[in-house]
């Protein structure tokens, strides 16, 4: 007891020190490294069960992506189009043999990714290439002379695998009675596959492909990472097991191995748990770290709280309760302090100072992403309709060949002087009027005056603001949906007026109906963003005061915009 006694310190600052450090420090200390090391088994494992079933999935969608490949050969053998472009080239028009072998009503379980890349030729010279569509003479016999092709033909062996950089099949194409009548080679970039396909899983881990030698096909980065003898070892040891797997230590990672049936070939996985916990050692160094610099901080405060005055404390505390209702304007008396306190003081009215500083900073960046949003939108609206208009110009110059095409352009004009003036978001109504009527004249042109429009525009809201081509897409959208078959009555009314402090602009045609308009954009793939990038535009410009809203009028449909009501009249030259 006396000795104890003599180790035991006798003023109360070093008791409490004495105190916190045996009685907190020191057990948190221990509990940590133990829970740290409980954590990095848990999720070790964890990541390793993940890591196998992934690798489960990988391996199947690669082997169905090598038997599409392969059914593709076979679509393309028995393909009517494919087969007419390839043996009777001059019975074909050489700008549409491409249409022919690349049609794009084929069905959709024929469509190919972009890693993907097909080359056929016929026996006459041609060489075609999916990617790039095109029809050339350049290199037919480099082509043909590939070692792929060697040995292939309509009585052996009809096609042929190539491993390499790229996975390759080769294939000689034969009719029905036997007879050949071209070449197909299809490349799969698989290393694009296995990056393309682990961005849509969970974990992001790093294949690679090797032969039967457990060579790698191809360079690849993440092989480099990883312990070539420890892969070759698991390969080995796979026997009947479909995936096997192991921890590589020196590089912190999950290995992960697949063969791949019918296939001399493996696949070979790398997770590198640094990815998601880090490297485990620096972890676990930077974790002792803090805790020495925590333990540090926590003698420090001891300290303070022996021997403070609870009175500057209590006010502290007020302050920063009541800093939020006050919206950050409290501040701390300074010169009721001193010492260390009167440091924290200072220290707090300059973090209410800085806090106030990023909250207006803030508001200022959300505002500015706000504005760059809108301006995105606009450029996304500026080229929507310019296809359409320049082939309305087309087709009226290869016609009629007349003066009309003059017209055509200046109404063109007129609307992308508008639309690319990012400068400009809100317009006059009747400058949105006219850009509506420069529209309707150029899509008259294309429906040869088929569609009677009418413009009622109260009077008085002449100069009241409008997002720019906002009433285009609307205008647009009636033609495209409303009217499927022109017959001479289409009519499209546009009416702009003002109720109480709203600002109104309708279109309403005499088409089908919204519910018609619906069955009918549903058989249509491409989506439009006509609609959607006006409501974006009136969200942004206005909130909540902006709508867009589609109703029946019972003889066709309504698009109406409503939006504050901003007048602004222009400076008159003379007078009031």
């Amino acid at each position: 007891m006396k000795f104890l006694k003599l180790l035991w310190p006798e003023k109360f600052k070093h008791r409490l020190f004495a105190a916190v450090l045996i009685f907190i420090l020191v057990p948190v200390f221990f509990i940590q490294i133990y829970n740290y090391q409980l954590i990095q088994r848990s999720v070790s494992q964890e990541f390793s069960e993940k890591a196998a079933k992934q690798m489960g999935v990988v391996q199947t969608t690669f082997i169905s992506a090598i038997q599409k490949l392969f059914l593709y050969y076979i679509y393309l053998e028995r393909d009517p189009a494919t087969h007419l472009a390839l043996t009777e080239p001059a019975a074909v028009d050489e700008s549409e043999r491409t249409a022919l072998l690349w049609s794009a009503n084929r069905p959709a379980s024929q469509d190919l990714p972009s890693f993907i890349n097909v080359t056929l030729a016929d026996r006459f010279g041609h060489i075609y290439e999916s990617n790039e569509q095109m029809i050339s003479n350049k290199d037919y016999k480099t082509f043909l002379k590939h070692p792929g092709f060697k040995g292939l033909s309509a009585d052996g062996d009809s096609y042929r695998w190539v491993s390499g950089d790229k996975l390759s099949l080769f294939g000689v194409l034969t009719d029905n009675t036997g007879q050949q009548y071209g070449f197909l080679r299809i490349d799969f970039a698989y290393s694009s596959w296995f990056s393309d396909i682990s961005d849509d899983l969970l974990l992001l881990q790093n294949y690679a492909l090797l032969d039967k030698d457990k060579r790698p096909l191809s360079p690849s980065e993440s092989l480099r990472s990883m312990n070539v003898s420890l892969v070759q070892a698991m390969i080995d040891d796979m026997g009947s097991q479909p995936v096997i797997q192991r921890t590589d230590e020196r590089h912190s990672a999950i290995l992960t191995a697949s063969s791949i049936y019918n296939f001399d070939w493996y696949i070979v996985s790398s997770l590198p748990l640094s990815t998601y916990l880090g490297n485990m050692k620096e972890v676990r160094n930077q974790n002792i770290a803090t805790f020495l610099l925590f333990s540090l901080i926590c003698v420090a405060i001891t300290f303070i709280i022996a021997n403070a005055v609870s009175r500057p404390l209590a006010l502290l505390q007020r302050n920063m309760a009541g800093s939020a209702a006050k919206e950050l304007q409290t501040r701390v008396p300074e010169r009721l302090f001193s010492g260390e306190m009167r440091d924290l003081a200072l220290t707090y009215n300059q973090m209410m100072e800085d806090i106030q500083g990023l909250v207006h900073k803030l508001k200022l960046e959300e505002r500015q992403k706000e504005a760059l949003h809108y301006q995105m939108l606009m450029v996304q609206m500026n080229p929507h309709f310019l296809l359409n208009t320049l082939n309305t110009i087309k087709w009226n110059a290869l016609d009629k060949n007349d003066s009309d095409t003059a017209d055509i352009c200046i109404a063109l004009g007129k609307l992308l002087e508008t639309s690319l003036n990012s400068d400009l978001e809100l317009i006059y109504l009747k400058q949105e009027i006219e850009l509506l009527r420069a529209y309707m004249y150029i899509q008259n042109f294309r429906f040869d005056g088929l569609v009677e429009v009418e413009f009622h525009l109260q009077e008085g809201t002449e100069h009241a603001l409008i997002p720019k081509l906002s009433s285009q897409p609307l205008v647009e959208n009636a033609l495209k949906h409303a009217f499927p078959d022109l017959n001479g009555e289409a009519r499209i009314i546009v009416r702009g007026y003002a109720e109480h402090q709203t600002l109104i602009l309708e279109i309403e045609d005499n088409g089908i109906g919204l519910t018609k308009a619906g069955e009918t954009a549903r058989k249509d793939s491409r989506k439009g963003i006509g609609l959607d990038n006006v409501r974006h535009r009136l969200m942004l410009l206005f909130r909540k005061d902006g709508q867009l809203q589609l109703t029946d009028s019972g003889n066709g449909t309504i698009a109406r915009i409503s939006i504050p009501l901003l007048v602004s009249n222009p400076y008159q030259s003379e007078g009031d």
